[in-house]
């Protein structure tokens, strides 16, 4: 517990440095998006070990998701053209959230493909984010499912090139509950990768 709380607060130091020091990360960068029809802002590129998110750290993440949403979208109003411009809010892994922009031919992509409607009947609950509730409910939500993908090539990942043969035993374990199951499988360039729910993705999209 004590090493998570130091983690936590070393985490909080290092999203407000980033914020106050480089105002332009929160910048939409329009010549990139026009080049690759794709723009992102993910809040897991300040830090990668998950773990429980709550408290100021939820706030934090939370402000700078929405900051991010209506400075962009005041830029691609601007554009005088479709877009697409949504929060990927992640529960529980929050770390893995983001803002999320595409124009011309990958909105499509975006609004019908990227992922898989949550089939679980749940309303946003806006009351649990207290002062920041008001700026969420600007937006509509839906609900996704987040799902890590396995592709075929990991699953039958030889037992030699493990450095711990333990990790082999349990990877193996994972992987035969991963197909059994068949939660969401994809076939593509003949190979198949199979998907395993982790949990939700809320998509919050303009009103």
């Amino acid at each position: 517990m004590k090493r998570k709380t130091i983690l936590s607060k070393k985490i909080i130091r290092g999203i407000n440095q980033e914020i106050n020091n480089s105002s332009s990360k929160l910048d939409l960068d329009l010549d990139l998006l026009k080049q690759e029809k794709y723009y992102n802002y993910a809040i897991e590129e300040w830090y990668g070990p998950e773990f429980k998110i709550k408290g100021r750290l939820r706030k934090i993440i939370i402000q700078t998701l929405l900051e991010t949403y209506f400075e962009w979208k005041k830029e691609l109003d601007k554009l005088n053209k479709d877009y697409y411009l949504a929060i990927w809010l992640y529960n529980p892994r929050m770390l893995k959230s983001e803002v999320v922009c595409a124009i011309e031919e990958k909105i499509s992509y975006y609004e019908n493909e990227c992922f898989l409607t949550s089939e679980k009947k749940s309303n946003f609950g806006f009351n649990q984010f207290g002062e920041l509730s008001t700026e969420l409910q600007k937006l509509t939500w839906e609900k996704k499912i987040d799902m890590d993908s396995f592709h075929e090539w990991e699953i039958n990942w030889p037992k030699e090139q493990y450095e711990i043969e333990k990790e082999y035993y349990k990877d193996q374990k994972f992987y035969k509950k991963l197909i059994q199951e068949k939660f969401h499988v994809v076939e593509k360039e003949n190979e198949k990768i199979y998907f395993h729910p982790k949990g939700d993705i809320w998509i919050g999209k303009p009103k």
